[in-house]
């Protein structure tokens, strides 16, 4: 049956309802249906992300090595997390890379982004090339860098120095928190950008006439208007950081001071077949990022 439009919806532009819309029942079996064609989908999320949480939260309650059945130890795994020193050293690790990393690579996209917003001849090209780097994979960017940060390598030389960057405890944290940089500021830059192509034009102009130079307009109209994008980029810079696992592995394989939080549940599930302490600090870093993200909206709420 064609679907046709009576005068009255054709003279105030609605649109013409499905053969049965107004009989009873007919949404629930619209919603019957929908539900049938997402099953398959939700099954694979289900099968592959919601039983793989639960069973990571149930094993941390036990002492699993892969060869045994598991054995019921309760809270054991997370006493004695909190008074492993390696555990501690790896949070520490973790720590130290998202604020050396993200705190600069937020700062430095927000000024790009400042910069290249202003439509000018070369802009789309320059904005391509900070973005490569994200398209980029982690491992691809890391054998560069290894390269780069040799004794030998282009860093040195260009600096006329002889560090060794990824063989010292005191440099292999800020040289992958260089090359973290180097990748991570396109993507923050691009989502930047999109938040400031949203801002309106008509209050720029406004306040212009207002008499408010560059800087205030970007204090009390830009960055308010900003703070949205900058919830999103703060809880996705923490997400991120946490989550590194390849500069780690390939730069310096966790030595030298740079085992963070998934390097230590790679080795302790893997290396040393501890899959129930794995599975602990897994759950210990759910609840941590959990928090630390409810923290942030709020406080970006109350200086709203």
């Amino acid at each position: 049956m064609a679907l046709t439009r009576t005068a009255p919806d054709r003279a105030r532009g609605t649109r013409a309802r499905p053969p049965g819309a107004g009989r009873p029942g007919w949404r629930r079996r619209r919603d019957a249906i929908g539900l049938v064609f997402a099953l398959p989908a939700l099954a694979l999320f289900a099968a592959f992300a919601i039983y793989p949480m639960l069973r990571v939260f149930q094993l941390s309650l036990y002492d699993y090595n892969l060869t045994s059945p598991p054995v019921w130890v309760g809270l054991d795994n997370f006493r004695f997390l909190f008074g492993d020193d390696r555990f501690l050293a790896s949070l520490g690790a973790s720590l130290f890379y998202v604020v050396i990393t993200y705190g600069p690579a937020v700062l430095l996209a927000l000024v790009l982004a400042l910069g290249l917003n202003n439509r000018m001849r070369g802009s789309a090209f320059v904005r391509l090339l900070y973005f490569a780097p994200v398209a980029t994979s982690w491992v691809a960017v890391s054998v560069i860098w290894r390269l780069v940060l040799q004794p030998e390598g282009l860093l040195n030389q260009t600096l006329n120095t002889d560090i060794p960057w990824l063989t010292s405890s005191t440099w292999a944290k800020w040289a992958i928190a260089i090359a973290a940089i180097w990748k991570e500021v396109g993507f923050f830059l691009i989502i930047f950008l999109a938040g400031l192509q949203n801002v309106p034009k008509d209050l720029l102009e406004a306040a212009s006439l207002d008499g408010a130079g560059a800087l205030r307009r970007l204090r009390y109209v830009t960055l308010p208007l900003l703070k949205p994008i900058t919830v999103v980029v703060l809880v996705m810079a923490v997400i991120r950081g946490f989550q590194s696992f390849s500069p780690q592995v390939v730069l310096t394989g966790g030595s030298f001071g740079t085992e963070v939080i998934n390097l230590f549940v790679y080795k302790t599930a893997f290396a040393s077949a501890r899959m129930g302490r794995a599975s602990a600090v897994a759950v210990l870093m759910f609840v941590l990022l959990l928090m630390v993200t409810f923290v942030q909206l709020r406080a970006l709420r109350r200086s709203a």
